[in-house]
């Protein structure tokens, strides 16, 4: 056989190896979806309580002051302001505690050993289920956006904005993933709860400019703010969605390198917990321990 044979075997048999992740990332986010859209109440429940915040903050805007909200930059609507927190809070729950969740839920199922303990990648798997929280979490933001224009939001939307922020909610996504992946690593040493994930969600909402301005913080604590990818994410939609600008804005610019820079330093660092923590767990047969 001659050289190129054998590099004309090796080339096919890469693009099979490729064909069947993706085709394996595909069936983990459909199987995640099938169980969760068998809990239609539970939907419909978690549907209603996002539009309930809407026209909480709604009806705050009217004695919220606007001088606070154009201080940030972010013109004098707190409406508008509080909208896009809104719009892409599932996004912020989906990076950060989706991959615990599901080891939990694996756990509980009894599955979990089974699942991690095949040729496939522990990778491979999680990347079906965070695609689905992912398109789960859009759907909300397709819902959000119309409604909060529908009660007098003068947010920008048109091709060029809508791209921005897609691009800036998938580079926070990105950003946030290392810190969801120590929660899940948590999840597998300790078992019982997700103290991470849960205390940097609260934290990423309070401190990130979720539903209001960092700059109202005492600058002691806006340092916390400063220190979160979510700050700014926020930052760089709020601004695209108030003033229609794109990613050649400046502004924009900055805030996305951040969230880059970001996710290049911790990736090596939370991948190196969890495979530390995968293997124990794997090593000590306590894989499906709940």
């Amino acid at each position: 056989m001659s050289v190129d044979e054998v590099l004309g075997l090796f080339r096919e048999k890469r693009k099979e190896t490729k064909v069947s992740n993706i085709n394996k990332v595909i069936a983990a986010m459909l199987r995640r979806a099938k169980i969760r859209f068998s809990y239609k109440t539970w939907m419909i429940f978690d549907f209603a309580n996002t539009l309930f915040m809407v026209f909480t903050y709604f009806l705050l805007s009217f004695i919220i002051l606007p001088e606070d909200i154009a201080k940030a930059g972010y013109g004098y609507s707190y409406f508008d302001f509080a909208l896009v927190g809104i719009a892409i809070s599932h996004f912020i729950t989906a990076s950060l505690r989706s991959l615990a969740l599901t080891i939990r839920l694996e756990q509980f199922y009894g599955t979990l050993e089974s699942v991690l303990s095949t040729p496939t990648d522990f990778v491979i798997l999680f990347m079906g289920d965070l695609f689905y929280y992912f398109l789960y979490s859009l759907i909300f933001l397709i819902i959000i956006l119309p409604t909060g224009i529908l009660l007098g939001s003068k947010v920008v939307i048109n091709v060029w904005t809508i791209l921005t922020m897609l691009t800036l909610i998938t580079l926070l996504v990105i950003a946030n993933l290392p810190i969801g992946i120590i929660s899940a690593a948590m999840v597998l040493k300790f078992k019982q709860g997700d103290p991470i994930g849960w205390a940097l969600t609260w934290i990423n909402q309070f401190f990130g400019g979720t539903f209001f301005p960092i700059t109202i913080l005492p600058e002691f604590l806006r340092i916390i703010s400063l220190g979160l990818p979510l700050t700014y994410s926020l930052d760089a939609v709020r601004y695209s969605l108030i003033w229609g600008a794109t990613l050649m804005n400046g502004r924009i610019m900055y805030d996305a390198m951040v969230l880059v820079i970001y996710a290049i330093i911790s990736y090596p660092i939370a991948l190196k917990i969890f495979r530390w923590v995968y293997n124990e767990a794997r090593r000590e047969g306590k894989l499906g321990i709940y």
